[in-house]
């Protein structure tokens, strides 16, 4: 408790040097030593240090297990949630109250400190909570070293794909002494794709439009996560040829000719399946003619995403487009089992919709 203690009050005089340094030499102008110098020392007579590489290649070292995080990053704050070690976080991302899977799984998390956003992010009140480990995006890393110089470690990732999602996974299990919650994590991924490729193998492909979070006049082109989940769910992506790894804008004659089969609504979607289904300029497509247009549950999580639970998104729009292989039934039965076995929670299954 008093090394806790002193930490604290050093991570606090080293935030306020560098605050009035900066008042001439620019915010957080301070020479930067690199990560080595930060590297903690070993501990005399204690188990081994951690050693990691984190995703944007550097070398991170904990004296032990982390006991206390910040995360700044929703994605990184599921990942402790599906960790297990959710209860160790004394700092999160804004809005946190948004995100349905705190309330059921972590209601904890709802009372913790908020540091900002990828916008916005607050140096000052990460450091002033002296964490043991501070969980970072790719797109903060430039606030690493800053930390890294006032004695905080910091675990830069970047969960954009499956891939680097497991990558993540093993990191901060490795960080927290959870590797075995991140193995057994990893492992349901690979059975359940292995499942689903197996329960649509011979079966036909069905063209799939899933547009984007703010307009469905937005599309996820090949090099988007949502590309691959349709692929992994025995579907083929209308707008695979489209360059680019985000939300791209098409135009409605542009949606008339991929002439989708089914239409899939994401879960943070501004807008509805009934608005799709209501606007006259896309009564010609096929999956709005023949009523498959589909929404993600909005009441859980991202399932579009490459989040813990994100293949969960593979297993719902396997049910959508493959009802005769696998059912909503089954798959609504699975997602409980899912989140009992890993969150430790309930899913009331009402929250499971189509």
């Amino acid at each position: 408790m008093e090394k806790r203690a002193w930490k604290r009050l050093a991570a606090l005089l080293l935030c306020a040097a560098v605050a009035f340094a900066s008042a001439g030499c620019g915010l957080f102008g301070m020479d930067s030593a690199g990560p080595e110098s930060a590297k903690p020392a070993k501990q005399s007579g204690g188990s081994a240090e951690i050693q990691l590489t984190d995703q944007a290649g550097r070398e991170v070292v904990l004296e032990k297990p982390a006991e206390t995080l910040v995360s700044c990053y929703y994605i990184t704050t599921y990942a402790t949630v599906a960790l297990g070690v959710a209860d160790r976080v004394i700092g999160l991302e804004k809005k946190a109250d948004t995100r349905p899977i705190y309330r059921m799984a972590a209601p904890g998390l709802l009372e913790q400190e908020q540091v900002g956003s990828l916008k916005e992010f607050n140096v000052e009140a990460v450091a002033a909570l002296a964490p043991d480990l501070v969980l970072m995006p790719r797109k903060l890393k430039d606030h690493a070293e800053t930390l890294t110089e006032l004695g905080i470690p910091v675990l830069v990732v970047d969960p954009e794909t499956q891939e680097g999602m497991e990558q993540m996974l093993a990191l901060i299990g490795k960080a927290c002494g959870a590797e075995d919650q991140a193995a057994a994590l990893t492992a349901y991924y690979g059975e359940q794709l292995s499942r689903m490729a197996d329960l649509t193998k011979g079966q036909e492909k069905p063209r799939v439009y899933m547009g984007g979070n703010s307009s469905y006049l937005t599309a996820a082109p090949g090099g988007m996560y949502q590309s691959s989940l349709i692929k992994q769910a025995g579907g083929t992506n209308v707008a695979q040829d489209i360059k680019g790894d985000y939300w791209t804008e098409v135009s409605y004659e542009s949606i008339l000719a991929m002439d989708p089969e089914y239409i899939i609504v994401p879960s943070g979607a501004s807008y509805t399946a009934n608005d799709i289904r209501n606007d006259p300029q896309l009564a010609g497509v096929g999956a709005v003619a023949h009523g498959n247009v589909y929404e993600m549950p909005r009441g859980i999580e991202e399932w579009d995403a490459p989040i813990p639970s994100g293949v969960l998104g593979v297993m719902w729009l396997t049910s959508v487009l493959h009802p005769g292989q696998y059912s909503f039934d089954t798959f609504v039965s699975d997602a409980q089992a899912f989140y009992q076995t890993f969150y430790g929670f309930a899913l009331d299954a009402a929250l499971v919709t189509k």
